[in-house]
């Protein structure tokens, strides 16, 4: 939490980057298509809660305009002969903003101009409509994401994908820290090399410590490692 806790907006903003970055290239690098629109989505909620970030949508006031939209849809008889029917829709606009929050310092925001548009049957369910698409789409070109058709899997599974995502990130940081630590340490000490050895195989499978994708885990290896062999910060 403490190094959330010092991440100014833009950096929370670019960590959530990074993370749909890194599953659009996995995908493409292993010939598949674009991730689906539904699976980066569930990515960057569960960041934003992770990162102590909100998104407050806005209306510019006096922007608002709800028009009349008549047109022909052509439809097909059970007979086969094609015909046209007239349709009456409601067409509603506006400008808006979106608003990134920090959490964490309410004060920091970053506002981003847009527009929503909606169309249906009902001015208030055009309304709804064009918040809905604008909210979704508003976070794909924010991100930069590319979009596809591909059937999405249950939210859910996502959101917790996403969270492992991260904390093999975390763990991979941590163990990279604690490589350093162990050779200079063994530099030292080469003496202690066998000891090192059953020390890191209570942890890891046959001492292999870059196997760990676990941020926890990973953590209390390099802690009781310092505790263990004496090492000061």
């Amino acid at each position: 939490m403490a190094e959330q806790e010092q991440l100014n907006i833009y950096q929370k903003l670019a960590k959530i980057r990074k993370q749909v970055e890194v599953i659009q290239k996995n995908k493409r690098g292993y010939g598949y298509t674009y991730v689906s629109e539904e699976e980066i989505l569930a990515k960057i909620t569960v960041f934003m809660d992770k990162y102590h970030l909100s998104l407050v949508p806005g209306i510019v006031g006096g922007t608002t305009k709800v028009e009349p939209y008549p047109y022909k849809k052509t439809k097909t008889t059970k007979g086969g002969e094609i015909y046209e029917e007239n349709v009456n829709e409601v067409l509603v606009s506006a400008d808006m903003t979106w608003t990134w929050v920090n959490n964490d310092n309410p004060e920091e925001k970053v506002v981003v101009g847009w527009t929503l548009v909606g169309q249906q049957s009902d001015a208030s369910q055009a309304f709804g409509s064009g918040l809905t698409y604008s909210d979704r789409y508003f976070l794909l070109k924010y991100f930069n994401v590319a979009t596809t058709d591909d059937d999405p899997d249950a939210h859910r599974s996502k959101q917790r994908a996403a969270e492992a995502a991260e904390d093999k990130m975390i763990a991979e940081q941590i163990i990279g820290t604690f490589d350093e630590v162990v050779k200079m340490f063994l530099k030292e000490n080469e003496s202690k090399a066998e000891d090192v050895k059953k020390f890191v195989s209570k942890y890891a499978k046959g001492g292999n410590y870059f196997a760990i994708t676990e941020s926890t885990l990973a953590a209390k290896l390099l802690d009781d490692f310092k505790e263990t062999f004496k090492i000061k910060e």
